[in-house]
């Protein structure tokens, strides 16, 4: 049983410290078997009370981390425990330098095609030493799956990055990882946009305000309806803490 395990709203998260996720997620990629890994913030808390199938995807997943101020602040209301978020790009980040720095295979799956095309360029930039041995752009349909499998099984990929937004990329990690033969799967929900550049980041500022969210609003208004689920979360979680 994981100790470091939390129930948020009936959903799960993992207070591990940064520095103890990445110390845990090294020692994952010499063990046997998938290892999967999503970053929780409120508005993916709000889907999983509604969603079932997410639900299920993520109390499966051997690591949680808390992405989202929300989501830590939340945590420390309920809990009182000293909780520090952990950023799903910066984990992924530490992914990818210690896979350039050991020589562990990674492949990169999902996003628009030419954005997975830029974000494996501007990694490679990055990691040069980098062992990528494959991408594939998310625009595939369901029969295609199962010889993607095969492509990724058959590299000796080690580290597994998908990027399908959230919950498709969960739910797609949840019921292929049985057939799977990599040692980390990882969701990256935006990240290879950003890595792309087709997304800018948010200004260091900002970010240790942890107002990523504002930030991406006002760049893409489109992304109002999603952002409700963020004072839906606020209310339930005040609601829960002093009027239950």
């Amino acid at each position: 049983m994981n100790k470091n395990r939390r129930i948020l709203l009936s959903v799960p998260v993992d207070i591990w410290q940064p520095e103890e996720f990445m110390s845990l997620i090294d020692k994952s990629l010499q063990d046997h078997g998938v290892k999967t890994l999503f970053a929780v913030n409120p508005e993916k808390i709000m889907r999983a009370r509604k969603d079932p199938q997410l639900l299920l995807a993520l109390k499966e997943s051997d690591f949680l981390i808390p992405d989202g101020i929300g989501t830590v602040i939340a945590l420390r209301l309920f809990y009182g425990e000293k909780i520090y978020r952990t950023k799903g790009i910066g984990l992924m980040s530490y992914l990818l330098k210690l896979a350039a720095e050991k020589k562990y295979s990674v492949f990169i799956f999902g996003a628009r095609p030419f954005v997975n095309e830029l974000a494996a360029k501007n990694i490679l930039k990055q990691y040069p030493k980098l062992n990528l041995v494959g991408t594939q752009h998310g625009y595939i349909s369901i029969p295609e799956y199962e010889s993607l499998i095969e492509n990724i099984n058959s590299l000796g990929t080690d580290i597994l990055f998908v990027g399908l937004g959230s919950p498709r990329q969960e739910k797609w990690i949840y019921q292929h990882k049985k057939f799977l033969k990599v040692k980390i799967c990882m969701g990256v929900g935006g990240s290879l946009d950003v890595r792309a550049g087709t997304i800018p980041g948010a200004p260091l500022w900002l970010q240790a305000l942890g107002l990523e969210w504002l930030f991406r609003l006002v760049r893409e208004p489109s992304r109002f309806k999603r952002h409700l689920a963020l004072p839906n979360f606020v209310f339930t979680v005040l609601r829960k803490k002093f009027l239950s």
